[in-house]
């Protein structure tokens, strides 16, 4: 992972993966919501593993990346 982490409960507070899908939204404070998942796993947030394939209990969601700015 790049850049830095913050951990709180035993798992880090950003997410390389999640921070870039458009099925990720941050909520104020260390809340988040995902479209796939209630709790995203651990090997998906910790970036293991890209979620560009299918995943047990993702309901047919899958990573999908955000537009940056400027390419709208």
């Amino acid at each position: 992972m790049s850049g830095r982490a913050c951990v709180i409960d035993d798992r880090v507070t950003f997410s390389e993966v999640c921070s870039r899908c458009v099925h990720f939204s941050p909520i104020v404070g260390l809340e988040w919501h995902c479209d796939a998942f209630d709790r995203v796993p651990d090997a998906i947030w910790d970036g293991k593993n890209d979620h560009t394939a299918e995943y047990p209990g993702d309901h047919g969601i899958r990573f999908e990346p955000r537009v940056p700015v400027g390419e709208v």
